[in-house]
């Protein structure tokens, strides 16, 4: 049955997923692989919508991969089953975090937590890269066509030849800059790109 599948699939995601966010996203996509047929690029959307939308990332991936594979029941199945381990081991932990924060046992496992979180966090880029930056559709075209520009030829043909997203890459570039050099807030970042995106895309 295709709830119990996402719930099961779920209850592994969040018992899995350390680091959260985007250390979870590889997880959930290779995890849904053997009973969903989604595109790296649609799945790709729906980490670009969990991203902007309230709540953690993990959970609202998990909705929205269950609403798109079983609706509302397959939403509350994959939201159930990802906060569920979460909701047991932190209840848990919290008894004994006290008697055991100095144990060298957990230091250690924590240490060894982290690179393997970052590792997560790389395959991650490497699941969104791809359907982000050299998806099927390019932004810029429509606004082009709807203007009547030549896309065999020249800015046209130059977006539509292209073997990546050349617009993609440049939004990708001024995000990393604005946050990094000029300390912008992700909120600011996401509204402007998003912007640019509509505004290329129609």
């Amino acid at each position: 049955m295709i709830f119990w599948e996402l719930f099961i699939s779920f209850v592994k995601v969040g018992l899995l997923g350390f680091g959260g966010g985007l250390a979870i996203v590889r997880l959930i996509y290779d995890s849904i692989q053997p009973f969903v047929d989604m595109t790296p690029e649609m799945f790709a959307n729906i980490v670009a919508i969990s991203q902007i939308t309230p709540g953690p990332l993990a959970v609202n991936t998990a909705t929205y991969v269950g609403y798109e594979t079983a609706g509302i029941g397959g939403a509350a199945s994959a939201t159930f089953g990802v906060v569920l381990p979460a909701f047991i081991l932190v209840s848990i932990v919290a008894r004994m975090i006290q008697q055991f924060k100095d144990s060298r046992i957990v230091q250690g496992a924590l240490t060894g937590i982290r690179p393997a979180t970052m590792g997560l966090i790389g395959a991650a880029i490497v699941t969104l890269i791809v359907p982000s930056i050299a998806g099927d559709t390019r932004l810029g075209t429509g606004l082009l066509r709807s203007l009547g520009a030549d896309m065999s030829g020249g800015i046209g043909g130059l977006i539509t030849g292209c073997p990546v997203d050349i617009i993609a890459i440049l939004i990708v570039a001024a995000t990393v800059i604005l946050m990094t050099k000029y300390k912008k807030s992700p909120f600011i970042v996401l509204i402007i790109m998003g912007c640019i995106g509509a505004v290329l895309g129609v």
